[in-house]
């Protein structure tokens, strides 16, 4: 009996020693956890985490109020700033490719519209026939939306012919790798409808096939620049839009080009201690590409997430969302781009060290990420939400200017108007641009129609 006893006792003393060990190792385990979260780890084998949770995030436990008619106030913002554009942003003397053929200013004063394009220290160096085709292809899109929320009024009709003439004109044959320049012939052929818009959509994808896809690298590069590089965010859209194309027309090797290109860019670009992607990457001769800078901007991020979130709508692969909202908490949470205090994106960071540029807000940084978090929220089962109302909030709020109807290219870090410092700008950027313009009408309008 003793001797049972004994060895009863014996397993009683091990199953204790056992436990402690237990107990003592998941312990240490749990302290190591903060370790294995800064391990670099392939961006395309993140996990499933498709809906990385907000409700904690700084920018949630910031975010702007956002007041129950926002839609009502979006829509008042979105006439105002057509108006102002319809009375002030059209400029008659614009040339393009030689012809004088209209366009929009680059900017004007806003307490003096006869002040223009203003592109330099001295204010009134600004050249009349300037503009540029891509703020007139932001601008025609935005009339476009405007014709679909508003069936049937044609007060910006005249205002969307002479800007749909420009933009035929400027974008035929044009041959750069700007995967957004397709997105956006593409939905203005569709929704105008226009043909030769469509087939110029169509003609485009050819060429990042044909001139600026190389079939050795997987790529889309710049191969014209020396030496030759790429812009991060428009080679992602440039694969999306070979993939769209590719599908739409039944042109197999254009999607085979466009998946090898995005997960190219993903493999080169992807920062693992930062979780964002690099901004520009020199092409190597050997597929191996280097960063051509330390600097990342906001809104360089923001353009990526929306090529990356389509390219998941085309393809179905979760990787492409997975990425996107690796970025999306980045750009929110950890990469100290997101004001925690005033909200809003800082110009750009530092990967080397982490050093954010806080001396002022672009609003097109706003816009683009609006679109993209707009656009992965609904794919994701919007985690988001909260960083998409505060958003949407600084568009209405602080950076609209409420009393000339416009939004400048930038504002400092506490929404006052930005004062470059000398030979830097203009001075004092109290001047509405139609970029600034163009991008936000095309957010406001990106929450409101249908995707």
């Amino acid at each position: 009996m003793r001797k049972k006893l004994y060895m009863i006792m014996r397993i009683i003393v091990w199953i204790v020693i056992v436990i402690w060990v237990i107990i003592t190792a998941a312990g240490y385990l749990v302290s190591c956890a903060p370790l294995w979260e800064r391990l670099p780890r392939p961006p395309l084998l993140i996990g499933n985490s498709l809906t990385p949770t907000a409700a904690h995030s700084p920018a949630a436990m910031t975010a702007l109020a956002l007041s129950p008619d926002w839609r009502q106030q979006a829509e008042r913002v979105i006439d105002q700033v057509l108006e102002n554009m319809h009375e002030h942003a059209w400029n008659a003397q614009a040339m393009t490719r030689g012809l004088r053929t209209g366009g929009l200013f680059i900017n004007w004063k806003m307490t003096d519209p006869r002040r223009i394009n203003a592109v330099h220290p001295d204010a009134q160096k600004g050249r009349q026939e300037k503009h540029d085709p891509q703020v007139d292809l932001l601008y025609l899109s935005a009339l476009s939306a405007y014709q679909r929320l508003h069936p049937g009024i044609t007060i910006y009709q005249a205002d969307l012919q002479r800007t749909l003439a420009v933009v035929k004109f400027a974008f035929q044959n044009y041959n750069l790798p700007k995967g957004w320049i397709y997105f956006a012939l593409l939905t203005l052929g569709l929704t105008l409808p226009d043909a030769s818009l469509l087939e110029e959509a169509h003609e485009l994808a050819e060429r990042f096939y044909r001139f600026w896809y190389d079939p050795l690298a997987g790529t889309v590069y710049d191969r014209l620049h020396r030496p030759p590089d790429y812009n991060t965010a428009h080679t992602l859209e440039c694969g999306a839009a070979l993939i769209d194309a590719g599908k739409r027309w039944q042109m197999p090797a254009w999607r085979e080009a466009g998946e090898r290109t995005l997960q190219h860019i993903i493999k080169m670009a992807f920062d693992p201690h930062r979780h964002l992607l690099h901004e520009s990457m020199l092409a190597g001769s050997t597929g191996h590409d280097q960063p051509q800078n330390d600097e990342v901007r906001a809104a360089a991020e923001g353009e990526a997430v929306t090529a990356l979130v389509l390219a998941y709508r085309l393809t179905g692969q979760s990787q492409y969302l997975a990425l996107a909202g690796v970025l999306l908490r980045s750009l929110f949470v950890t990469s100290g781009l997101w004001d925690t205090q005033r909200g809003g994106f800082y110009f750009a960071l530092r990967l080397s060290d982490g050093k954010v540029i806080q001396d002022y807000k672009e609003t097109r940084a706003q816009c683009l990420t609006v679109n993209g978090l707009h656009l992965y929220n609904a794919q994701a089962g919007a985690p988001f939400v909260s960083e998409e109302r505060s958003l949407i909030a600084l568009l209405l709020g602080p950076f609209y200017e409420h009393t000339y109807h416009g939004y400048f290219y930038r504002l400092s870090a506490d929404f006052q108007i930005y004062i470059s410092k000398p030979g830097a700008g203009i001075g004092k950027e109290d001047y509405f641009t139609s970029e600034a313009m163009g991008c936000a009408l095309n957010a406001l309008f990106s929450v409101l129609l249908p995707s």
